[in-house]
């Protein structure tokens, strides 16, 4: 039994989503337009440009190991709701850091949410591991 392609496929389709609403989200809080000083030099960009890095790469990272669990029905499911709820869960502290509590230090999120999120991803891995194994 392998993972439906449908579902592979949603489900990447789905971070990639989460993916672009989290660089949106980081760049509203950047505000890198106008005249913020931290951005009349290249340097700013980068600075901005290295934390989207940061803060897209366990959801980029949780896309690209899907296809582990393809071959086992069950893991597959336990890894695509896993996936899913670890970017939702990453998505709700962006957006209430971005637009319901509005803060100077919000956009601190964006260094210890991917942290969290790669615990999670290890952790979830490591499930789908047993659950591959013990379904066999």
């Amino acid at each position: 039994m392998t993972m439906p392609a449908p579902l592979l496929f949603s489900l990447r389709v789905f971070l990639c989503l989460v993916m672009a609403a989290s660089v949106a989200l980081a760049i509203r809080m950047a505000r890198p337009w106008g005249d913020n000083y931290a951005y009349q030099e290249f340097s700013g960009y980068v600075g901005l440009g290295m934390f989207m890095l940061w803060a897209i790469l366990p959801l980029a990272a949780l896309a690209w190991a899907a296809r582990w669990f393809r071959h086992a029905r069950i893991a597959s499911w336990v890894y695509a709701i896993g996936a899913c709820g670890i970017a939702l869960s990453g998505l709700y502290v962006y957006v209430d850091a971005a637009l319901i509590h509005i803060d100077p230090q919000g956009g601190l999120v964006f260094m210890f949410v991917p942290l969290v999120q790669w615990g999670a991803a290890l952790g979830l891995a490591a499930v789908c591991a047993v659950v591959r194994r013990v379904a066999r």
